[in-house]
């Protein structure tokens, strides 16, 4: 079972009654990071590495629930053919892919706008302890795709690495359970 996290984007000193801590960007802790760039993916870019990080995600970092691989490139269609429903970023330095994140907006009634939800996010083993991560979530601070309140995502109990950079960047652990029910 993975569990929600989430992190506020607005400077909010109080929601509903109840205070809420904000995560100071500024104050992530800046590491040797590598010049990476962040860009959404287009039409132009092979899906190929894609579905081949896709897929090494899955194996690396079993999900909850069975992944079908066969259907992954149709959530590359889906996305490259409807932005409003999300975006895959890509992370590259120069011509090499180092990694993507899925990223999927839902308005929120409990934040009260928008919820980007990262859904994916995967940074290549020999990409990996060079602040890719932390870079990523600098830019989703200061990019604001989707315009959101909050950021969300999961992290699989096994995984103290992802776990350990989500909660030194400001994500709290929520305290309610995500359920899920297979329609197909």
């Amino acid at each position: 079972m993975s569990e929600i996290v989430c992190v506020w984007l607005t400077p909010v000193s109080a929601f509903y009654g109840r205070r809420v801590i904000i995560p100071r960007w500024q104050g992530i802790i800046r590491r040797q990071m590598a010049k990476v760039d962040f860009n959404v993916m287009t039409g132009e870019q092979p899906a190929i590495e894609v579905l081949a990080m896709m897929r090494a995600l899955y194996i690396e970092d079993a999900p909850a629930s069975k992944a079908d691989h066969q259907r992954f490139h149709l959530t590359i269609e889906r996305l490259l053919a409807e932005p409003s429903s999300g975006r895959i970023i890509i992370f590259s330095e120069g011509a090499a892919i180092l990694g993507y994140a899925l990223l999927i907006p839902f308005w929120s009634n409990e934040f009260g706008g928008t919820l980007l939800f990262v859904d994916e996010l995967f940074v290549k083993p020999d990409a990996r302890n060079r602040g890719i991560g932390h870079s990523f979530f600098e830019y989703l601070a200061s990019e604001r795709p989707f315009d959101p309140v909050a950021l969300a995502l999961e992290v699989s109990p096994e995984n103290e690495r992802a776990r350990r950079l989500y909660e030194s960047i400001g994500f709290e652990r929520r305290r309610n359970t995500m359920f899920t029910y297979g329609l197909a």
